[in-house]
């Protein structure tokens, strides 16, 4: 939409030179780097946070930057490490955030395409909670996705269900309660 460079608010984000007395233009947000599914097959960990019908989930970006979906979060368990201390890690090292009642969901394999390239992941679920219950009171979480920040929601497990919010890995919603 044009701007018609008559505002006077120095937030306002229109690229207008404003005058040196209203500071510098706010950032533009860009879209996420380009991701690709690592070639093999993937073993991850996800904790299932849930919320009155909702899960918390973070974004999966398509290239030009638009949410193509949601998952859990979670992250890669490396070599030597069991399932439950990669989900553990990936939350404490992502949002910085302490869990509890960790407990065991189901493994899904998922099979998948993302722009193009084929991706498996033998997905490890757990269903836990976070050790700060201010955290089921707020709308969002900040993170931190490959040195980028980012933000987790929590989305309806009903729209998951029902096929109007694309929730992953495929057939983690059956495993849900309700």
């Amino acid at each position: 939409m044009p701007h018609d460079h008559a505002c006077t608010d120095p937030a306002c984000g229109c690229g207008h030179d404003h005058g040196a007395d209203h500071g510098p233009r706010p950032p533009v947000a860009t879209a996420p780097a380009p991701w690709r599914p690592a070639p093999g097959i993937a073993v991850t960990a996800v904790a299932v946070f849930l919320r009155e019908g909702q899960i918390l989930c973070a974004p999966v970006h398509a290239d030009d930057g638009t949410i193509k979906g949601w998952r859990p979060l979670g992250g890669p368990v490396v070599p030597g490490e069991r399932a439950a201390d990669a989900v553990q890690r990936w939350i404490s090292d992502s949002a910085g955030q302490q869990i509890t009642d960790l407990a065991p969901l189901g493994v899904l394999e998922h099979l998948y395409r993302h722009e193009g390239a084929i991706g498996h992941e033998i997905v490890f679920a757990f269903t836990a909670r976070f050790a700060t219950p201010e955290i089921y009171e707020a709308d969002a979480l900040a993170l931190t996705l490959a040195g980028r920040p980012e933000e987790a929601k929590w989305v309806s497990l009903a729209k998951a269900r029902a096929g109007r919010l694309m929730l992953w890995p495929e057939g983690l919603a059956d495993l849900l309660p309700g």
